[in-house]
């Protein structure tokens, strides 16, 4: 019989070490929705960087001149990266 097992963390995402992987997935989808819906946005649809197009060129857009909205999008982008980095042991990339 298995044991009471503790809880998981509304502030840290789970740890993926390889022995369970759907479980992981479930729970980790479950995590960066619950950070945001546009976090969960930028794991699904991905972003790119602002571009801005003049005369038949596109260029990429200082952060200066982003939108608030694209401000956010990136930002919600920056914390998915985080959280995807910070969840998998080492002894998986071993």
């Amino acid at each position: 019989m298995e044991g009471f097992r503790e809880g998981g963390s509304i502030t840290r995402p789970p740890i993926l070490d390889g022995t369970n992987y759907a479980y992981w997935k479930s729970r980790m989808t479950v995590f960066l929705k619950s950070l945001d819906t546009k976090t969960w946005k930028a794991i699904r649809a991905g972003w790119t960087t602002p571009t801005v197009t003049n005369e038949n060129v596109t260029i990429v857009k200082s952060k200066d001149d982003w939108t608030a909205e694209e401000h956010e999008l990136s930002l919600a982008n920056e914390n998915a990266i985080n959280a995807i980095f910070n969840v998998v042991d080492l002894n998986v990339l071993s």
